[in-house]
């Protein structure tokens, strides 16, 4: 999850937001994930309220429902009925060489399945392998970046992979956890030391799976250099990678991170300056200064989010709640539809009415950064869980009911199925109007990820507390697969997506682990292949 991850907990996790100047005297308070505890959708679900401490988890509940070998519960009781017995499953865990925890699992062009495995690495099953196998910083993973030409502290460096997304054959991009406070630390205050090995942890990588079975790797150092920002100087914000989606269209990586969405370049190949045609061809620029300087560096451009104005800590315009980005998808028009913490918005990276300097779409970042987030465009920063009080009000801590997107997917009919760590399903139409909203029980309205099933568009639905996995074929008629997953069937999950099409189609499903209150795992992850209908 988010700054410090999924497996961590909170300081102030549901319904927290950074508080961010727009002059880059940013301060914030970092959010923090949803707890990732375990239930058999007895149990009371975690807190809610932004201030309430973590539950006491004890010894974990029983796995798969009441009857420890995956017993069928009774409909309703446990988020819907049971799965069809056609339903057919692969599960790979430690014992095939998987990881201790799975926190994301994808496919790349290639065939190669590869796992997020948090502090294990990222693990790869090659295809027809039994087994899997684990890289870490020792085979080049890159969770760093340097910082004036050096390293910064190399026995500081952590490794915690987060998100995975395939790629070309033999290519997958890799998201990271920074280490805690990176996204406050390049702000101390005039005369404060500022750890480098802290703001410049994290990030992404571009990793190669070369014919010797090594890794050719190329890291996203997602920032901004100084003067290629306007009002801006060097700008160290996102360090934690929550998801990654590959717009292959458009030639186009989008990172969803803590306090923003950046853009990444999927060819780069390192360096300073950006490669990508038609970024460039846009002529992407912006003025600082007088002068005309490239804001795409380093392969990356960063960043946007739909934040709003508070009114608890101060009255300037300037003060503004964003959050952690975690939903991401992209329309057939290349616009981006982009969850936060806090609203929800329409990127319009590809139909903004006029660009920078008069020019027209498509692909100006800074024309449509400013259809998300300046105030007179209030109707694209979406409350789908409504505060108390609407824009042009602030809202006060007491009058927020923060969204806490985790997850999003695009429906061919244009609609957008919506997930909360909190609250369940929201529904928006092709405008961003919602429509209505679903799973809002005391017991399945904690959901972590969400994906479309290409076989016949069923919606895939897993949770971080209690229901497992469960799939809606048709809207509020749902199947729970928690019953036929036995030991792994009420484990948090963290990441679902779908590959192929068709009877040949897989759905791959993170099963993360369940720790104890001391952080402890007690019982490992898996990955789940499913290949029924």
């Amino acid at each position: 999850m988010s700054g410090l991850g999924r497996g961590r907990w909170w300081a102030g996790v549901l319904g927290l937001a950074v508080l961010m100047s727009c002059h880059g005297d940013e301060q914030l308070q970092q959010p923090r994930p949803p707890d990732d505890g375990i239930g058999d959708g007895n149990e009371q679900p975690p807190p809610v309220a932004p201030d309430d401490p973590p539950p006491d988890e004890g010894d974990p509940p029983p796995i798969g429902g009441e009857d420890s070998d995956g017993g069928t519960p009774d409909a309703g009781e446990d988020g819907g009925v049971p799965a069809p017995p056609d339903a057919t499953w692969r599960i790979l865990g430690p014992d095939e060489g998987g990881p201790r925890e799975v926190l994301g699992v994808t496919q790349d062009e290639g065939g190669n399945i590869w796992v997020a495995g948090g502090e294990d690495g990222l693990c790869l099953l090659t295809p027809g392998a039994a087994r899997l196998r684990c890289y870490t910083m020792a085979d080049g993973l890159k969770p760093w970046a340097p910082w004036k030409g050096k390293d910064p502290a190399p026995e500081a460096r952590y490794l915690k992979v987060l998100s995975v997304t395939g790629g070309p054959a033999g290519t997958v991009f890799v998201g990271y956890e920074g280490r805690p406070n990176c996204e406050s630390e390049f702000y101390k205050a005039p005369g404060v030391f500022e750890d480098p090995a802290i703001y410049k942890s994290g990030d992404a990588d571009r990793v190669e799976l070369q014919a010797d079975g090594t890794l050719r790797v190329v890291h996203y150092d997602i920032h901004s250099p100084a003067h290629s920002v306007p009002g801006y100087g060097h700008r160290e914000k996102l360090c934690t990678v929550n998801r990654i989606v590959w717009d292959k269209a458009r030639n186009s990586l989008w990172f969803a991170s803590n306090h923003g969405l950046a853009w990444g370049e999927p060819d780069y190949q390192g360096g300073e300056a950006c490669t990508n045609a038609e970024v460039n061809a846009a002529n992407e620029w912006v003025h600082s200064g007088g002068e005309k300087r490239q804001r795409c560096k380093f392969g990356v451009m960063e960043h946007i989010h739909p934040a709003i104005a508070m009114s608890d800590s101060s009255t300037s315009e300037d003060s503004r709640l964003a959050g952690d980005v975690w939903g991401v998808a992209v329309r057939p028009d290349g616009d981006v539809w982009m969850g936060t913490h806090i609203r929800t918005t329409r990127f319009k990276i590809m139909t903004n009415a006029v660009g920078h300097e008069g020019t027209g779409a498509p692909w100006n970042f800074e024309a449509a950064r400013k259809q998300s987030e300046e105030k007179k465009h209030v109707a694209n920063r979406i409350d789908l869980w409504p505060d108390a009080v609407a824009e042009p009000q602030f809202p006060s801590h007491a009058q927020r009911k923060d969204d806490l997107v985790s997850d999003l997917v695009l429906m061919p009919d244009g609609t957008v199925w919506v997930s909360s760590f909190a609250w369940g399903l929201a529904k928006l139409n092709d405008a961003g109007q919602v429509m209505g909203h679903l799973l809002e029980g005391e017991t399945e309205r904690f959901v972590s990820s969400l994906e479309r099933d290409p076989l016949d568009g069923s919606l895939w639905i897993g949770h971080r507390w209690g229901q497992g996995l469960m799939r809606m074929h048709q809207e509020g008629q749902f199947v729970s697969y928690k019953p036929m997953l036995g030991r792994w069937g009420a484990l948090p999950v963290w990441d679902i997506q779908a590959v192929g099409s068709g009877e040949t189609r897989k759905v791959l499903v993170a099963f993360s682990a369940h720790r104890d209150a001391a952080g402890n795992i007690v019982l490992p992850g898996a990955i789940g292949i499913y290949s029924g209908k």
